[in-house]
């Protein structure tokens, strides 16, 4: 039988489609020898576009289907084959499963409406759906639950797009640069996400080095968020991470510079407009939503945040406030440790309800 996941952005692929990949090769249950597993990326505006390359690099899946395919696939028939919607249009994909008469499986972290009529809905929180099997978050699996250190170390995350890091790595390196002149004891690690462009995210660095050769930081290739240990500070963008660094008790300062809003991709139809229209949608938005890093839209402020159309002093002052008053990161570090708990791994529980519920009623 063959599973068919359908994921892409590096959000769903890092954060939910690799812990179910992990558990099913960390513990080898014996009913999945008899399964094929397949991977479909769906066109997504939150595309990276090396996400196939990514994902090969795990020697999991039998064949990758790319975004330009995604639509043939309508045209084509299969048989004995389980769906399962880890992220993009919850309708197509359940049109698909219906298209080839599949076993139909999504994991969601909130209520949409086609829900009702995939065969099993796996949740991270409680839904409307009365249905839903309710597992957690699957973004929190495999994590060290303490990674943070009282020391002198701070991650810096410079996101998972390569065209970002023609902004952001001049920003960081400026930003330690500077720092440094007030606290000489700090270093750095600078963490590229592997959904970056290899040979694009070279050629910058080649360009920037005048800038970075003589500071004290390490650039680490962040294969797993595992790697992520001992630190006393990150500095990143709004993303995934936010919510595994809160796991990992790792406190952190969230920016989101907002002087070029064609760069930052929107959901639905919003990213189709430019200029003035794409600027009102993304203020309208922050009226509604003040907050972006995900652990503060589960409890409101509890990591700090600079966006907007901010100076580089602005997040300078911002972080040397941070650094002298010491008290500030570990009462932040207290609250994800009160807050950010969970004792079992989600990835178990879908597998699981998966084995007895959909696979050997299937077979």
């Amino acid at each position: 039988m063959k599973i068919y996941f359908i994921a892409n952005g590096p959000g769903e692929i890092a954060g939910w489609l690799y812990p179910l990949v992990q558990w099913i090769r960390e513990y080898e249950p014996f009913w999945s020898k008899n399964l094929s597993y397949y991977l479909i990326l769906n066109p997504c505006q939150f595309a990276s576009g090396e996400e196939e390359r990514v994902v090969r690099t795990w020697e999991f899946f039998e064949d990758i289907i790319l975004p330009n395919e995604y639509w043939k696939l309508f045209k084509v028939k299969e048989s004995n084959t389980i769906i399962f919607h880890i992220g993009g249009d919850l309708f197509f994909n359940l049109a698909l499963a219906k298209r080839w008469k599949s076993k139909s499986l999504a994991y969601l972290e909130k209520d949409f409406y086609w829900e009702r009529f995939y065969n099993r809905i796996y949740a991270s929180e409680v839904l409307k759906y009365k249905k839903a099997v309710v597992v957690g978050d699957l973004r929190f699996d495999f994590l060290p639950n303490n990674g943070f250190s009282n020391n002198n170390k701070i991650a810096l995350f410079p996101g998972s797009r390569t065209y970002g890091l023609r902004f952001y790595l001049p920003f960081y390196f400026m930003l330690a640069r500077e720092i440094l002149k007030d606290f000489p004891d700090l270093n750095f690690t600078l963490f590229f996400s592997p959904f970056l462009n290899p040979s694009e995210r070279g050629k910058i660095l080649e360009k920037l080095q005048p800038i970075w050769k003589d500071l004290p930081m390490e650039f680490r290739d962040l294969k797993d968020m595992r790697d992520v240990n001992g630190y006393f500070l990150a500095i990143t963008l709004p993303g995934t991470n936010t919510l595994q660094l809160a796991y990992m008790k790792i406190p952190m300062l969230v920016i989101l510079p907002l002087h070029r809003p064609e760069y930052l991709p929107l959901e639905g139809i919003g990213n189709l407009f430019k200029g003035r229209i794409r600027d009102f949608i993304i203020k309208a938005y922050l009226n509604r939503n003040p907050y972006l890093a995900l652990p503060n839209k589960l409890y409101p402020g509890i990591l700090p945040e600079v966006v907007g159309k901010f100076l580089f002093k602005d997040v300078l002052e911002f972080l040397r406030g941070l650094i002298v008053e010491r008290e500030i990161i570990l009462n932040i570090h207290n609250e994800l440790k009160e807050k950010f708990n969970k004792n079992y791994l989600s990835s178990e529980l879908i597998w699981k309800d998966f084995y007895h519920e959909v696979l050997e009623k299937a077979i």
